[in-house]
């Protein structure tokens, strides 16, 4: 029989094996979220989250992250602000290969990104909490995210929500919202390592990459409160380096 009348005689699904398959974007691992994004967040592509801070942002972020590194995949986080508090993403170190970098200033958090990326070792890279790079970085940024096959998802705290005109883009493929609910819910203070009472439902809504849907996301991880600075309490980590150094 000939090569060709063997093709002939294969089924619909032995030839689907030949043709390279389009591979399924991440997972939050959270089945409203993920109902939300069939195609899971896209490789190869910047990914917005407009999530102010206090909203449930970062606890989809370490969801995203955590599902990633269950995967088998690299997962690297650029700390813009160095707010996270350690003890969040601790358990995340047993699972694979998880970074948390925090670069001095969050101009150079991009640089950050941009070394990462080239690395080719993760399936994840995010930025959090940094400034809105210039356009011929975003699109540098793009491409080796695409060259790459890699997700890079950037977090916003939408300093100006209500201004969409100075929400930056990113060049982003897909954009989420984040909205928490005031519903049962007691802010943690500032500074006292107190964590969410309970769980909590947040609103996520797609602006871009698709038809505006929205889903409610029940959160019940226990996260630590983020360490912000205080105008009361004064930021002596520049004074230690300099003792250091003397």
């Amino acid at each position: 029989m000939t090569p060709l009348s063997n093709l002939k005689l294969m089924l619909p699904e032995h030839l689907e094996r030949l043709v390279p398959a389009l591979r399924r974007g991440l997972l939050f691992g959270i089945p409203a979220l993920d109902t939300l994004l069939p195609l899971g967040v896209p490789r190869g592509q910047i990914t917005a989250l407009d999530a102010p801070l206090g909203s449930g942002g970062t606890a989809l972020l370490l969801a995203l992250a955590e599902t990633t590194l269950r995967a088998d995949e690299g997962v690297a986080l650029v700390d813009a602000m160095r707010t996270l508090a350690p003890q969040a993403a601790a358990h995340l170190s047993a699972l694979g290969q998880f970074w948390v970098i925090r670069p001095r200033g969050t101009e150079s958090a991009w640089w950050c990104a941009d070394v990462l990326l080239r690395t080719g070792a993760f399936g994840l890279v995010i930025v959090d909490q940094a400034s809105a790079p210039a356009r011929k970085v975003a699109v540098r940024l793009q491409r080796l995210a695409r060259d790459k096959d890699c997700a890079l998802v950037v977090r916003d705290t939408g300093t100006h929500p209500r201004d969409a005109t100075r929400t930056p883009d990113y060049g982003a493929t897909a954009r989420l919202r984040v909205c928490a609910s005031a519903d049962g819910f007691v802010p943690a203070l500032p500074g006292s390592g107190a964590a969410w009472p309970g769980p909590r439902t947040v609103r996520v809504t797609t602006l871009k990459g698709g038809a505006p849907r929205a889903a409610e996301v029940e959160l019940d991880v226990v996260l630590p409160h983020r360490l912000r600075p205080h105008w009361a309490v004064r930021d002596r980590r520049a004074y230690g380096r300099r003792a250091r150094t003397r």
